[in-house]
């Protein structure tokens, strides 16, 4: 008769060694997959979206008013300026993440 660990035991064995392999691996994967849907870069075009769409609830104006010009400050990376015929411009400068960044940055301002 066979003693190989399959014959005796072994099934058991296996389903307690496969069943938290199998856990581990699933959320090692849900966490691999959060991190990187966390990490991936916001287009321009999400950018201007997000920030055209304060423009239009604080002042009323219209998203086509908005575009975007590059920056050369370094923690800038674009500034979204949106004008409408006749009126004053509203600007608002941004990270790499989208994120708004103090005005003083943009103008070199020394804030003491």
């Amino acid at each position: 008769m066979c003693q190989c660990p399959l014959a005796v035991g072994g099934a058991e064995m296996m389903r307690q060694i496969a069943l938290p392999l199998a856990f581990l691996l699933a959320v090692t994967g849900a966490i691999g997959l959060y991190l990187g849907v966390q990490s991936a870069p916001v287009s321009e075009s999400e950018i201007i979206e997000r920030h055209a769409a304060d423009y239009v609830t604080e002042t009323g104006g219209a998203r086509t008013d908005c575009y975007a010009v590059p920056s050369g400050v370094e923690g800038v990376r674009m500034i979204v300026i949106c004008e409408a015929e006749g009126s004053e411009a509203w600007f608002r400068a941004v990270d790499a993440r989208g994120a708004p960044v103090d005005a003083a940055l943009v103008f070199g301002e020394d804030g003491t």
